[in-house]
């Protein structure tokens, strides 16, 4: 009898499921370690990951292991979700094969350490207890063991901190020794930015690969797949003597093919274009349209994107002007994995709550607001809002008003552009407008009190703010505070602040003068927030302010604009 290695489709007890070939090659090796980046619409967590997982804990039954994220918010909101999506379509069941959050039910395996706290948890039937960590809160995380990590979003995961974790992953060797997965590690995420400030650590991983390990496990795998369909046809012949023969052959071919995948590590990158069956041609036209040739170039083809220090406008801005130790861990604990979580100023480390606010706000068909605060010799960036049309004031002064409704002195200093009061020539005059939603609510006062600070301001030309951001940024005179921004909830503030690039413009004299490139506010609407300059501009009113200017004036000589009459 001929051997066969392939089976029909249409077999009634066939399941067929769509998988592109680079999900079909992880599966096949299989590795210990997996750093895999890959372009937007790859469906790395719903698919790939959510298959690894459950491989891993059928593999390691009984262990404990963790799904690392930047923020608690990020993972319940955004990577639990889409993962639970991922095994829910490969057959699990909340409640029947995992729960989340409480005691897993009798009928499941149990877990070979106990705990008497389930928060944050996802208990498998195989007995794996799958923890929830975060970056910004990594207490108790470290001194934990686990037997695998995984990590999704891995550009926005500091290495700084991820690498505290690696001596927990460890502990239990004789239970879970057999296994290939035992101590491995699997992150994913699409190409890393450092234009906009991501961390390129998983890029870093290539060199650890044993190119030649990864091959044979790739041609051992298939040989193995070959011999399960084989022992399918034969099984489905009802031939007895066949069955045997290959089942030998398959223990064989197993056992190779688990020797030569210990200690691997796989490290690939790929673009979109390799699930184009699905996501079709207009999905690369119209995103091409939406982002732009450059964030295309890293966001869908993994291109590697990098920018010179000199073609920055803020030159100055450096890794030691961001935090992202700016949440109290225990305001979360109270959510679970289904809550809808209420974000709250209770939950903010740095922000003085008897004390007045400031706001820098750009006005427009986006509206971006940065809110500060100053404390000692600082000047602390700790929240950011934004609305897109057709959203306007009132559901900017919303936003603000739920966030901050704890806070107790409720007094906001607001840095806007000139043009702001302007409008009103118009009739929109959006500071007064925006003062007026935060202070009353349906005609009712808030009990909030707005101070408009840049009436009859001068105008701050682009070269006075790179000028001034210089000074503020490079710590140049001691008379000005220091900067802090929280890289965590001033995401979009962060982005826009390393995106921004120089334009130098020649007028018909020859003259040259510098000017900040806006051509990113042209951008599709729901892609400004990330990477156009609007955040940016609602900094410059924020810190470009008249005793700033003044004490930089006194202090080096340095001539500025008037920053307004007050």
């Amino acid at each position: 009898m001929s051997r066969r290695i392939h089976v029909r489709h249409n077999d009634p007890f066939i399941n067929p499921v769509y998988a592109n070939w680079v999900s079909i090659m992880i599966e096949l090796i299989q590795p210990k370690d997996l750093y895999f980046i890959g372009g937007r619409g790859m469906a790395k967590t719903s698919e790939i990951m959510a298959q690894r997982s459950m491989n891993a804990m059928f593999d390691m039954p009984h262990s404990q292991q963790v799904l690392i994220s930047d923020t608690y918010v990020n993972c319940i909101k955004n990577i639990t979700p889409t993962l639970f999506e991922g095994w829910e379509r490969k057959g699990w069941k909340n409640g029947v094969d995992y729960v989340t959050d409480k005691r897993p039910p009798s009928n499941f395996k149990q877990c070979y350490k106990p705990t008497d706290s389930y928060h944050h948890t996802v208990s498998v039937k195989t007995g794996v207890r799958l923890i929830l960590g975060s970056l910004d809160q990594m207490s108790g995380l470290a001194g934990n063991s686990f037997q695998h990590i995984y990590g999704d979003e891995a550009r926005i995961l500091k290495f700084n901190k991820l690498k505290k974790l690696n001596p927990a992953i460890r502990g239990e060797h004789a239970q879970f020794g057999h296994s290939v997965y035992y101590r491995g590690r699997t992150f994913f995420s699409d190409m890393p930015n450092i234009i906009d400030g991501d961390d390129d650590w998983i890029t870093l991983q290539e060199k650890e690969m044993n190119l030649e390990q990864i091959k044979m496990a790739l041609e051992v795998g298939k040989i193995l797949n070959e011999i399960r369909c084989e022992l399918y046809n034969a099984q489905m012949d009802r031939d007895k003597a066949r069955v045997e023969l290959v089942r030998k052959n398959l223990v064989r071919w197993t056992e190779r093919w688990i020797r030569v995948r210990k200690n691997s590590t796989f490290y690939y990158s790929v673009s979109s274009f390799v699930n184009a069956d699905i996501l079709q041609e207009g999905f690369f036209r119209d995103t091409l349209k939406a982002l732009g040739i450059e964030e295309f170039k890293s966001a869908i083809l993994s291109f590697k994107v990098n920018i010179t220090k000199g073609e920055k406008f803020y030159g100055q801005l450096g890794e030691h002007h961001f935090y992202d130790d700016g949440v109290n861990s225990s305001y979360y604990d109270k959510y679970m994995l289904t809550d809808e979580i209420e974000e709250s100023c209770l939950a903010l480390k740095y922000l003085d709550h008897n004390a007045k606010l400031e706001m820098g706000i750009d006005f427009g068909d986006m509206c971006s607001a940065v809110m500060a605060q100053p404390r000692g010799n600082y000047l602390y960036c700790h929240k950011e809002f934004y609305t897109l049309a057709p959203e306007s004031s009132k559901e900017l002064a919303q936003k603000i008003k739920d966030f901050y409704k704890h806070h107790k002195h409720k007094e906001i200093d607001m840095y806007y552009d000139r043009s702001g009061n302007q409008y009103a020539k118009i009739k929109r005059d959006w500071a007064s407008e925006l003062k007026r939603e935060i202070e009353f609510t349906n005609g009712v006062a808030s009990g909030w009190t707005v101070n408009l600070k840049s009436q009859n301001q001068s105008t701050i030309y682009q070269e006075e703010e790179f000028s001034f951001a210089r000074n503020l940024m490079g710590e140049m005179s001691k008379e000005l505070p220091k900067l802090k921004i929280d890289k965590l909830q001033c995401k979009c503030l962060k982005s826009s602040l390393e995106l921004t690039k120089i334009r130098t413009i020649i007028d018909k004299k020859g003259s040259k003068s510098l000017h900040k490139d806006k051509s990113s506010e042209k951008l599709a609407m729901h892609l400004r927030p990330m990477f156009s300059t609007n955040f940016s501009d609602a900094f410059k009113y924020l810190i470009y302010r008249r005793e700033w200017v003044d004490k930089l004036k006194n202090s080096n000589g340095t001539e500025f604009m008037d920053a307004g009459i007050f």
